[in-house]
């Protein structure tokens, strides 16, 4: 092999694979998007009846159920996170990991807002009006 001859080197991209290899290839079957596809007109169905029925504090709980079967659905199989590296699967997790806690300290701060509130409800009434001090004269 020559200086000049490069059909027998390896040539490798930044990534370690060959240069029009992508990697494995997989091939999801058109049966499991029709699945899919199925079941995620189903969870509409459900998200809209459950819409319609008054669970109380339950609602968002039930409505953000739904919405996260959905999402992963989603994720998993036309994202193709499924058959994805593990490293992919850990990043993606983690995402949503960070995504529940943004979550959680948002409801809980909504849930403790009426707490704050206590002091306003509990003021003495005023037994006149309110006069802007240019309005009122100053020899009193």
């Amino acid at each position: 092999m020559t200086a000049t001859d490069h059909t027998h080197a390896p040539s490798h991209d930044a990534h370690g694979h060959a240069a029009g290899d992508f990697g494995p290839h997989h091939v999801t079957p058109a049966s499991t998007f029709l699945n899919v596809l199925i079941t995620l007109l189903c969870l509409t169905v459900i998200t809209v009846a459950a819409s319609r029925v008054d669970f109380g504090a339950a609602n968002l709980l039930i409505a953000m159920g739904i919405a996260s079967i959905k999402a992963s659905l989603v994720i998993a199989i036309f994202m193709h996170v499924k058959w994805d590296t593990a490293i992919n699967k850990i990043v993606f997790l983690s995402s949503f990991l960070f995504l529940s806690l943004l979550m959680i300290f948002t409801l809980s701060d909504q849930a403790t807002r009426a707490w704050d509130s206590w002091p306003s409800k509990v003021k003495a009434p005023v037994d006149k009006e309110w006069v802007h001090p240019s309005k009122t004269s100053s020899h009193q």
